[in-house]
């Protein structure tokens, strides 16, 4: 999750930063996403305790640049989720939030009141039930030419017309 408004902005920033990831639109911001496959082969109750290390280090590493974009800084929202796993049935997991502040990790913070005042695609797609890339309006920032994420890095800077 970062400050900015605009998808196109947002993305053209990863861009010029060489992040590669899906910058998706939303009422509450912009926010990237990159989804990982789990390194857990097994449960270990270790996951439970959260913390820095428990975060793909990928994730952590987009998190820390976008958060040196605005003083603001930016939020991981990781998503450790699986179906039918031991004697839990259905989907079970964690969902965890850490702020990142000028490029350096900082406190967790309360995902569910996070997410409970964000716009429900954060949500959906943390949870896997859509796909980043099929939200209308989502950029692949891989695919945006360095001229173009200029423009689009300085119209993310202003506020979306209301």
């Amino acid at each position: 999750m970062t400050p900015l408004n605009r998808a196109d902005g947002l993305a053209g920033m990863c861009s010029l930063l060489d992040l590669d990831c899906t910058v998706v639109p939303s009422s509450s911001g912009a926010f990237a996403v990159k989804q990982f496959v789990s390194a857990h082969s097994d449960w270990d109750v270790a996951e439970l305790l959260g913390g820095s290390d428990s975060e793909p280090a990928e994730a952590a590493e987009l998190a820390a640049q976008l958060s040196r974009l605005s003083r603001a800084g930016a939020v991981l929202m990781t998503a450790d989720l699986a179906t039918d796993v031991g004697i839990e049935s259905g989907l079970s997991g964690t969902i965890t939030a850490r702020h990142f502040t000028n490029g350096q990790p900082g406190e967790e913070a309360s995902a569910g009141l996070l997410l409970s005042s964000m716009d429900q695609v954060v949500e959906d797609i943390l949870l896997g039930v859509i796909n980043a890339d099929d939200v209308p309006g989502a950029v692949k920032s891989s695919e945006i030419q360095a001229p173009r994420a200029m423009r689009w890095f300085g119209r993310g800077l202003r506020r979306p017309p209301q």
